[in-house]
């Protein structure tokens, strides 16, 4: 029973984002701005849902720099769980450097406390 549950989540939610995408591109050549919220939403939607999904936007992500620096801008601006979305189809090589800089950033705050407590002493 959970199972056929999971599946049918599954369904209305693509199903939402499917008809999402589909508002989103037919209004997105109008004066009103609903054309990007839509199709935004609707990709965080599949994204969230389906793998096939996180897979074409990872690689769509590492063809083009300009939808890799689009989606970064959205991530860092996005709610919460829509970013954390986002950060699921980063590319592999944004990953890595991410994962550096996060690294470094530890170090120089365990140097720094290292030397905060040798200056305590």
């Amino acid at each position: 029973m959970k199972l056929f549950a999971d599946q049918a989540r599954k369904t209305v939610f693509i199903a939402i984002a499917v008809v999402c995408l589909i508002a989103g591109l037919l209004t997105v050549w109008t004066p009103l701005p609903t054309g990007v919220p839509l199709l935004a939403v609707g990709i965080v939607i599949l994204v969230s849902v389906s793998a096939t999904a996180r897979r074409f936007v990872r690689k769509a992500r590492e063809r083009s720099a300009r939808l890799d620096r689009s989606v970064a801008f959205v991530e860092t601006r996005a709610h919460r769980n829509m970013s954390t979305m986002l950060r699921r189809t980063r590319p592999l090589a944004r990953k890595l450097e991410a994962k550096r800089a996060l690294d470094a950033a530890n170090a120089a705050l365990a140097a720094t406390r290292g030397r905060m407590e040798n200056h305590k002493n």
